[in-house]
């Protein structure tokens, strides 16, 4: 599959959470190009502390799914236990990608590769620009992607698993694939006039014209 070609807003104004994917395998040259898209974020430094595990071995992923499904248990049950009457179930997306998380086709662990001098959990601001990238990339490229934190509850079993050195943090699992009942398209989000605060805080200027 190529490129769709389609313009920078148009990926940032239809860029979603796909977690609906189909289990048709996902061709290791797409996961090299967002990788690649993943390295040309800007880092702190130009440090580029990062490295991306990309799983595809069914055995290993069904392994992480046993993790993802653990973890999630005493959340929904939680959630489940805050409801009011009327309520609709909690997690209506994400609890069936966890319920079939065995049969993603591919899942990408990007990873804070930690300095010697660095405090754990401090390598967000160079990691996290560079996963958006790789989901605009996997939004260019026709693949579903969602940054979601599952299974990472289990940091140390998921390393001994992936071979990932005591140095090094997974920092997002992001599962990937071709868009089953889900579709890339408009998203819903504030207006951007409601959240800009010009000089100073609280001096709101309506949307402009055309803008």
């Amino acid at each position: 599959m190529t490129d769709q070609q389609i313009g920078l807003f148009d990926a940032l104004y239809t860029q979603r959470a796909i977690r609906s994917l189909k289990p048709d395998p996902v061709p290791e040259a797409l996961l090299h190009r967002m990788v690649e898209a993943a390295t040309k974020a800007p880092s702190g430094g130009n440090s580029q502390p990062w490295a991306f595990i990309v799983v595809r071995d069914m055995a290993t992923i069904a392994k992480i799914a046993e993790y993802a499904k653990r973890g999630f248990a005493p959340v929904y049950e939680a959630a489940l236990g805050r409801m009011k009457p009327g309520d609709p179930p909690p997690f209506p997306r994400l609890k069936p990608l966890v319920e079939s998380f065995e049969r993603v086709p591919a899942i990408v662990f990007p990873a804070w590769v930690r300095p010697a001098n660095a405090q754990p959990g401090a390598g967000g601001a160079s990691l996290y620009p560079a996963t958006q990238n790789l989901l605009l990339a996997a939004r260019g490229l026709g693949l579903g992607a969602a940054m979601t934190s599952i299974a990472l509850g289990f940091q140390k079993e998921l390393k001994e698993l992936l071979g990932v050195p005591e140095h090094v943090e997974l920092m997002a699992t992001i599962p990937v694939g071709y868009p089953n009942k889900e579709r890339y398209g408009k998203t819903t989000r504030k207006p951007a006039h409601e959240v800009t605060h010009w000089d100073r805080w609280g001096n709101q200027h309506p949307a402009p014209a055309g803008g």
